[in-house]
């Protein structure tokens, strides 16, 4: 928990609460990822989703939060996740992801959530470094990263297939040791 959220792992008996958040928010999250609208439309496919996701957990490769307000822990008001978790001796870092129900931004739940989860990659996951890749056009990201000492590495030419074209991204990392 942080101060105003629940931040929990959602499985298969959470699916209709995991489309519904997605559903709702489908064509600004198209923004940034790179997400069908049919098959992001479809119940069975949030399904198979959180089983994927439940097995890379089990891994240790992939660990993604749900967010909840306190006063409402049954409707989802976003998303945190780390992704690509190398526990390596010579490698230990992630990219994290992150996302926030429209209506719901702009109350600090992202940055609670983000510096609760980063916590938990450096305290109990034994991370150095922490990711983010983020569009050069998405100002309030690169703000918000920044505001939680994330700095910016440089510019990924080209790095994410995105709407039909290949996208620019800002690479940020936040380090165990800042």
């Amino acid at each position: 928990q942080t101060r105003s959220l629940i931040m929990r792992v959602c499985t298969r008996k959470d699916a209709r609460m995991v489309h519904r958040f997605y559903v709702n928010n489908l064509r600004d999250f198209m923004r940034y990822e790179p997400l069908d609208t049919k098959t992001a439309s479809s119940l069975v496919y949030y399904e198979k989703l959180l089983d994927v996701e439940y097995d890379l957990l089990l891994q240790r490769k992939l660990l993604r939060f749900f967010l909840f307000e306190q006063s409402n822990p049954f409707s989802i008001v976003g998303t945190v996740s780390f992704r690509n978790i190398e526990q390596a001796a010579h490698l230990r870092n992630c990219q994290i992801g992150y996302k926030i129900d429209q209506s719901k931004r702009r109350q600090g739940y992202a940055t609670e959530a983000i510096a609760m989860g980063c916590r938990l990659m450096f305290e109990d996951f034994k991370l150095h470094r922490v990711e983010a890749l983020i569009l050069p056009d998405n100002i309030p990201s690169c703000r918000l990263v920044e505001s939680l000492g994330f700095e910016c590495e440089g510019l990924l030419r080209k790095k994410v297939f995105l709407n039909g074209e290949w996208r620019d991204h800002y690479l940020y990392a936040i380090l165990s040791d800042r």
